[in-house]
């Protein structure tokens, strides 16, 4: 099938891209500035999530749309933006008009990828499942609920076959390294920095974010207005700094406690429709891959 996809020139988008070409299918994605290099089945055009004509040039004749991007301001995802009405507007009317594009164009199916930052805040007597109600603290969880509601409403009303994929934090090699997550706890224990290891998180591997992707475009099992979370569990930067230490034989000095995760995140409801999630392996490889490339730029840079 032919897939549009925004953010394709993101992190998560080159890597849902990887996946669905490898699987055969042909992808159509957005680029802002400077083209891509060419790749094989890809098609790239000029476009982003504020320009109404690039919108329906992207979802016109697909089978299916990924939307993966975010607009910030700002070095970070979650830094406050300055100007929260245009911010709005960029990420969530300009995902309106996504998503209405798509119906019109008769899109069989839409996945729109939201976060986990729409629950900042937990309810203690509640699980942690697709029910739990949103309450984010930031607008940038604000925005990703503000989409996922659309998504409902679209979905709920048999208007469009949409459904929300909601990743945790999302783990793996980036380009350029620095942007890894762990990639500075990585290269502060191979330095033999003394380093806080008193933090975590639920984290999912990219690449099962991308089968989670297409688990959703494949399955046979109803997903309008549905929402999936999407985890491969806790692990605390203790867990993480112990699999660099084993690896490079660092003496680096440690401070803190061990954290631990205070709520399991459910992720039985994507796993009803096939998906697996990662072992340990996959984020042992991940680190292994930071501690052989974080080694180079040490050695370059002295």
């Amino acid at each position: 099938m032919l897939v549009a996809i925004t953010g394709g020139t993101g992190f998560v988008g080159r890597h849902v891209i990887s996946h669905l070409t490898d699987a055969g299918h042909t992808v159509r994605a957005w680029y802002r500035s400077h083209a891509p290099k060419p790749k094989s089945r890809v098609e790239w055009i000029r476009g982003s999530l504020n320009d109404s004509a690039a919108t329906r040039s992207l979802v016109e004749g697909c089978d299916a749309v990924v939307h993966s991007a975010v607009a910030r301001q700002g070095q970070s995802f979650m830094t406050e933006p300055d100007d929260p009405i245009a911010y709005f507007e960029t990420n969530v009317v300009s995902s309106l008009r996504l998503i209405t594009e798509a119906e019109t164009a008769g899109v069989q199916r839409f996945v729109s990828i939201s976060s986990g930052t729409v629950h900042q805040k937990v309810a203690d007597d509640l699980p942690l499942d697709e029910r739990h109600p949103l309450w984010p603290t930031t607008m940038y969880g604000a925005s990703k609920a503000s989409v996922e509601t659309l998504v409902h409403a679209y979905g709920l009303s048999d208007r469009l076959n949409i459904a929300t994929l909601r990743p945790v934090s999302i783990v793996g090699v980036d380009d350029p390294i620095e942007n890894s997550k762990w990639y500075e706890l990585v290269r502060a224990i191979k330095s033999g920095e003394s380093v806080d290891i008193s933090g975590g998180g639920k984290v999912v591997p990219v690449n099962d974010l991308a089968r989670a992707v297409l688990c959703l475009l494949n399955t046979d099992q109803p997903i309008a207005g549905q929402t999936y979370n999407c985890s491969a569990g806790f692990y605390s930067h203790h867990r993480i700094a112990t699999m660099v230490r084993e690896l490079t034989g660092s003496d680096s000095k440690w401070i803190g406690d061990e954290k631990t995760s205070a709520r399991e995140l459910h992720t039985d409801k994507i796993e009803e429709l096939g998906m697996r999630f990662s072992d340990e392996s996959e984020i042992r490889r991940i680190i292994e891959t930071l501690v052989r490339v974080t080694g180079h730029k040490l050695e370059a840079r002295s």
